[in-house]
């Protein structure tokens, strides 16, 4: 399989005479313009600049939707989706003193050229079956494709998240990237993908197929992350349970996740 992603981000495609027009509904004079190449807006601060990207990024979000066949926001949905989102993000910081996590509970964006791939597995006991999740993002934190992906296997947790693993390395083949880091919420898994301690004999074999199949990448980096850093992914793995095999999403934020993508972008 192969897919071939465009890898323009929100800023190179922002319709910025609509952006003028949504701003000007706001009450700014429209004669305040709006520059085509670099960015920088001074007028009232941190605040005006952080409501001006926000709505950049829900314009470029309900175009990709639009794409879709999805109804495209009027420019006053565009406000209040972009108001809404900064007061959920403001609320959620005064909820508990700031501090900065531990580096496996926050999820972090990679380095340039890098690309993240966050992984989840739930086991649905009734239906003898499990969920995986899988979020490729890039050094920006936007989501580059994802995975839903239901499996009919009688698995227990750690079997569950050793076939998520093996699944996202072979998605992260077939989708054609090169450097990546994948994060899991087993420190089992984890420590036996580094080689740090042997893999338990109920997941040995497969354990043998990831590494095997990590060869495939220029570079890879295996690392454990906090559950709250990995909402997204266990998100995606509870999406799993109403379907019949996998869906993937290119470039495209599925509503499930938007919220916890983008609060994961604002506390980098």
């Amino acid at each position: 399989m192969a897919l071939k992603l465009d890898m323009s981000k929100a800023f190179d495609r922002v319709e910025w005479g609509c952006l003028q027009d949504i701003m000007h509904k706001m009450g700014f004079d429209k004669k305040m313009g709006l520059p085509s190449v670099t960015y920088s807006v001074r007028l009232n601060g941190k605040e005006l600049l952080e409501l001006v990207v926000t709505i950049a990024w829900c314009m470029w979000y309900t175009r990709n939707k639009a794409r879709h066949g999805t109804t495209r926001q009027s420019s006053q949905e565009i406000i209040y989706k972009a108001q809404n989102m900064i007061e959920s993000y403001q609320l959620a910081r005064l909820a508990k003193p700031h501090h900065k996590e531990p580096a496996d509970i926050e999820w972090t964006p990679p380095n340039f050229s890098w690309y993240k791939i966050n992984i989840d597995a739930v086991v649905f006991a009734v239906s003898k079956s499990v969920g995986i999740g899988v979020v490729v993002r890039d050094h920006e934190g936007s989501v580059v494709v994802a995975l839903s992906k239901r499996m009919p296997l009688p698995l227990v947790p750690l079997e569950a998240e050793a076939k998520a693993m093996h699944e996202a390395v072979t998605f992260a083949k077939d989708v054609g990237l090169q450097d990546v880091i994948f994060e899991t919420t087993s420190t089992i898994l984890s420590t036996a993908l580094n080689d740090i301690s042997t893999a338990p004999t109920s997941i040995d074999i497969i354990i043998q197929d990831t590494h095997h199949s990590l060869q495939a990448f220029r570079r890879t980096q295996i690392q454990h992350v906090k559950q709250i850093g990995n909402k997204p992914a266990h998100t995606l793995a509870h999406h799993a349970k109403g379907r019949e095999d996998f869906v993937t999403w290119i470039e495209e934020t599925l509503p499930c996740i938007e919220h916890f993508v983008f609060q994961d972008v604002l506390s980098v």
